[in-house]
């Protein structure tokens, strides 16, 4: 679908653009605001800016958002779909059908999504300790009139980062830009060899991943300007009477994050936090009504870390979907990322991820106690067939609803791919050693685990079981 990633239309009356399937939101936003204009809603794009735009509809990808969608699906006014038949079909109502369809209807080859007047946002930038971070959240989200949040956890720290989206004029000046990705490029030189040291430190004696978690968390998420790559200056900085913890620019370049641009700032081609560095996404979303119990019980595995763990927990915000397999299917969800840091150096010398005991207690607590549904763009193979609970039992009914449609578009199932068929029947992970550390499979065995690490009961939650090191027999608290 690469090839396919064309602006085809501007419909003014319609406030609508025709695109091809395989667009980058970044590529979309930024001929956009050429134009004038963002994309509809809120914080709807996903977090990376090179995702095409129907990768993210089929995969319900999402931004965050307190006042309506989070998810570009929903805002779709039309698309064209190659069904399993071959038939070309017009579809009227696309985001109800598309959303978390996982492809497995067809080839989406273009859509007419919903557009608006470009939107300059400023973003209030919040730092504080986490003791009631609930009640925190609960009080940005009643009494902010916020538009949008997302919130970074660092609970080893206790501390929390909040972002809060608020529209502002469109003549308040500044140009900030999210820079998530691009964090300076010395930090970034230093970043890989930190992180695999840090992964051969197994009792975290030298808090080499305290320091990178702890600089991460203060290293700005935007930049009040943006360097121009041909050395023509950079953008308008913000009014005097702006302060300092906020950010305000058009709500294309705030949304996501991208390693486009990096190069031109960086000593060496593409350097950027994901080439620097092993980021594993992991991505779970509970009702939204169980999020302080979840909390509680996140709380209470992780205070077992002893030092830091290579992972920081985000959250957002996503409204209820009537398509079937969207994360958000019958419910507002919280989803919540929690990836882990680690170097390629230690993936290719076969080490385990710091900590990977308590992660993958987390995993299972949040799947199978709270309904968590994975997220489809970042889910592993343990995840969707791994797991103690079956994916296909947290979407209920609507997974019956699902399948009849799927049915419907491709009846002899062209578009089925074999894992999605071990969803459905419900079956358990392939073994093999090491197979938990390759994330294909939670352990049931030592040999699952791979060398020098045993399968144990987790510590909170004794029916999960975590791969754990040789030399970890005891619980450490901070």
């Amino acid at each position: 679908m690469s090839g396919m990633d064309k602006i085809l239309e501007f419909n003014d009356e319609q406030e609508t653009v025709t695109v091809q399937a395989g667009i980058t939101f970044e590529a979309l936003e930024r001929t956009l605001l050429e134009y004038d204009m963002s994309l509809p809603g809120v914080v709807i794009a996903p977090q990376l800016g090179a995702m095409t735009l129907g990768a993210a509809i089929v995969t319900s990808a999402h931004g965050s958002s307190l006042v309506g969608p989070a998810t570009v699906a929903q805002f779709l006014h039309s698309a064209l779909l190659v069904d399993g038949t071959g038939d070309i079909q017009i579809l009227d109502n696309p985001g109800q059908v598309l959303e978390g369809s996982l492809g497995m209807f067809g080839v989406v080859t273009e859509v007419t999504m919903y557009v608006q007047q470009k939107k300059k946002m400023a973003v209030r930038q919040i730092q504080s300790e986490d003791f009631d971070l609930v009640a925190d959240l609960r009080d940005i989200i009643d009494n902010s009139e916020a538009l949008a949040l997302d919130v970074t956890w660092n609970p080893t720290a206790g501390m929390y980062q909040a972002r809060v989206w608020h529209e502002t004029d469109a003549a308040s000046r500044g140009d900030s830009h999210n820079v998530q990705l691009q964090q300076p490029p010395d930090w970034l030189m230093e970043l890989p060899e930190r992180v695999y040291r840090d992964q051969l430190d197994l009792l975290d004696r030298e808090g080499h991943m305290c320091e990178v978690i702890g600089e991460l968390s203060h290293l700005p998420r935007f930049s009040h300007s943006h360097p121009d790559p041909d050395g023509a200056g950079s953008e308008p900085q913000p009014d005097d009477g702006t302060p300092p913890d906020t950010a305000i620019g058009w709500l294309n370049q705030l949304a996501t994050a991208s390693c486009a641009g990096a190069a031109f700032a960086a000593p060496v081609p593409d350097l950027c936090l994901l080439t620097s560095a092993k980021l594993t996404p992991h991505e779970l979303a509970i009702n939204s009504q169980d999020f302080s119990s979840w909390l509680a019980d996140a709380r209470a595995v992780l205070r077992h870390a002893l030092g830091c763990p290579p992972f920081v927990l985000n959250f957002r915000f996503v409204g209820e979907s009537d398509s079937p397999l969207a994360l958000s299917s019958g419910r507002q969800v919280v989803a919540i990322e929690m990836s882990t840091l680690s170097s390629h150096n230690g993936e290719r010398a076969g080490l385990h991820v710091k900590f990977s005991r308590l992660h993958e207690e987390l995993l299972q607590m949040t799947m199978c106690k709270y309904g968590g549904r994975p997220a489809w763009a970042f889910a592993s193979n343990r995840l969707l067939r791994g797991a103690p609970c079956a994916v296909r039992d947290l979407y209920a009914d609507s997974f019956e609803r699902f399948l009849e449609l799927r049915a419907s578009y491709d009846p002899a199932g062209l578009f089925l791919p074999p894992l999605f068929r071990d969803v459905i029947d419900r079956r358990g992970p392939v073994y093999y050693p090491g197979c938990a550390a390759h994330l294909d499979c939670f352990c049931v065995t030592d040999h699952h685990c791979g060398p020098d690490h045993e399968c144990v009961p987790g510590t909170e939650f004794p029916q999960y079981r975590v791969c754990a090191p040789l030399t970890d027999k005891s619980k450490f608290e901070l």
